[in-house]
């Protein structure tokens, strides 16, 4: 019975970490990708995003990022709901494209301000969360005339989180992956798709730093 109870655990919850700009950690342990935000004009601000992970939620697969955002500028920072998209994620053998946030409401971050955008995208009714074990999320945020777009690519994090699963690239799945596959090739690059967004209030002070050896 408790192996059964730890299998099925195990299906419904899946963490993720990003494995870019890794320099800070959110209170809990998540790891936390952290960019600052330049545009143009020069800088305006600083993004740490980071994944609570995917969860079986009401019969659903929600995948959850959150971006915290500081506002350094004299202007908001404001994210739209046409530029955020989750793409691409890997469940199992196949990459699924193109995924919007259920949230459609627009966040505006006042000037010297901190704010979280909370983002949840269903999978297909049949995925569980187990099977999501990497995904890129396109992002921008907007600055007055200016902008910021990035894409954070995140994998499967089994190093802390408990019982490993089968490693995210081919060799793991019997296969070798396709060369169009970004997490195959690494071919992250940057930019942003047509999009979705989110909703969100002040914070401040919820992460920690983390210096690294590189």
């Amino acid at each position: 019975m408790v192996v059964v109870m730890a299998v099925g655990c195990a299906e419904n919850r899946q963490y993720f970490r990003p494995t870019e700009h890794v320099y800070g950690e959110t209170l809990h342990g998540q790891e936390e990708a952290i960019y600052a935000l330049v545009g143009p004009f020069g800088p305006f601000g600083e993004a740490k995003v980071w994944s609570p992970g995917a969860f079986r939620e009401n019969g659903a697969t929600l995948l959850h990022v959150k971006l915290d955002l500081h506002n350094t500028s004299g202007v908001p920072i404001v994210v739209y709901p046409d530029r955020i998209r989750v793409d691409p994620v890997r469940v199992g053998r196949e990459l699924l494209h193109d995924l919007r946030p259920i949230e459609t409401q627009a966040l505006s971050i006042a000037p010297g301000a901190f704010g979280r955008v909370d983002l949840r995208f269903v999978l297909p009714p049949t995925v569980r969360p187990a099977q999501a074990s990497a995904f890129g999320l396109r992002w921008q945020v907007q600055n007055g005339p200016q902008s910021y777009s990035q894409l954070t690519p995140f994998l499967e994090d089994v190093g802390r989180f408990g019982p490993g699963y089968p490693p995210i690239y081919g060799y793991g799945y019997g296969y070798m992956c396709s060369a169009y596959d970004p997490f195959c090739t690494r071919g992250y690059g940057y930019g942003v798709g047509p999009g979705v967004i989110v909703e969100g209030s002040g914070i401040s002070g919820r992460s920690r730093q983390v210096v690294r050896t590189r």
